[in-house]
């Protein structure tokens, strides 16, 4: 099972009791996954219009199934086999444009008083952060998609209307996210990109146990991404004290085999000879092993005047410290 289905299924058990909260979950739904007909002629208005909505859970078909049965508005729900890929079973609910869906589609801001098909969110769906919570739970049911967590953080709903895609942006907007929009195969996408921001709607709209999965795999990321740095920036510096050694030996056997390491002030002679016997330690701790109180700084100084006094006596190979 995908991650994006493990997260609408936990959402669907989410228990909505207010009926306000429950409106804005069906609005959504209908919204995300439903088709809205209107035919030509002058007939009956159950003959002229009509509503499918298609959906692979159960839970969400149900769900819409009732809401619409509440109101005395008559409603099948069919299942079927999808014809392709991997022939998953389907859930629709038919509905005809009796008054009572009509009546329906209008109260959750789907159609117009003029039977219009509105293309934006009402703000009265909204007002509570409980609808808001349930109206982000249907549409993630509806057309929501998120990554799973061992992949780069991504959340996405899909719509094929401009104004609702702008509407939900702000929504998420107006709740404290950074959503970004785009359009991709004729559908608007709405999206997140951040493994907090993921987790936080996730949790939000009423999966818990899948916002704490980003969360863990954000935690396991964050950490790897640390230890990997430090790695690093040890293997660098590993090699930028090694090629230092390898500097300062280079040069003190140059300066003594032309016999000018004997002329140099005692203070080099005794770092030349202090690097010598310890070739593999740091300079901090050759410092530690230098007779008498020598600071890193002063040690590095002297290693650095030996380098430079070999390349003014054309040592081969080298080049002075950065």
């Amino acid at each position: 099972m995908s991650f994006s289905r493990r997260v609408r299924e936990e959402l669907m058990h989410m228990e909505t009791k207010r009926s306000c909260c429950r409106a804005a979950e069906v609005a959504a739904l209908v919204r995300a996954t439903g088709t809205f007909s209107i035919r030509g002629g002058s007939g009956d208005e159950e003959a002229r219009y009509g509503l499918r909505l298609c959906t692979p859970l159960r839970p969400a078909a149900r769900s819409v199934y009732s809401y619409f049965k509440s109101f005395g508005a008559e409603a099948r729900l069919l299942t079927r086999r999808e014809p392709r890929f991997q022939r998953r079973l389907l859930y629709e609910v038919h509905l005809s444009g009796s008054p009572a869906v009509l009546q329906s589609l209008n109260e959750l801001g789907i159609l117009s008083d003029s039977f219009r098909l509105e293309p934006g969110i009402p703000r009265r769906l909204l007002r509570g952060r409980c609808c808001r919570s349930a109206f982000i739970r249907g549409c993630l049911v509806g057309s929501g998609s998120v990554n799973p967590p061992t992949r780069a953080a991504h959340l996405e709903i899909r719509t094929p209307y401009e104004a609702f895609a702008a509407d939900l942006a702000r929504l998420l907007a107006d709740l404290g996210y950074s959503p970004g929009m785009y359009v991709r195969r004729g559908a608007h996408v709405v999206y997140l990109k951040t493994g907090d921001e993921v987790a936080a709607l996730l949790a939000f709209a009423g999966a818990p146990e899948a916002a704490l999965e980003v969360e863990e795999q954000s935690v396991v990321k964050d950490v790897r991404a640390r230890a990997n740095r430090l790695a690093n920036w040890d293997e660098a510096n590993t090699r930028r004290t090694s090629d230092a050694v390898t500097r300062q030996l280079a040069a003190v056997e140059y300066l003594d085999e032309i016999g000018v390491l004997a002329t140099l002030p005692a203070a080099l002679q005794e770092a030349a000879e202090l690097r010598r016997e310890h070739p593999y330690l740091s300079l901090n701790e050759l410092a530690a092993e230098a007779p008498g109180e020598l600071s890193r700084s002063a040690l590095n100084h002297r290693f650095r005047r030996l380098v430079k006094a070999a390349v003014d006596e054309g040592a081969p190979g080298l080049d002075l410290p950065e």
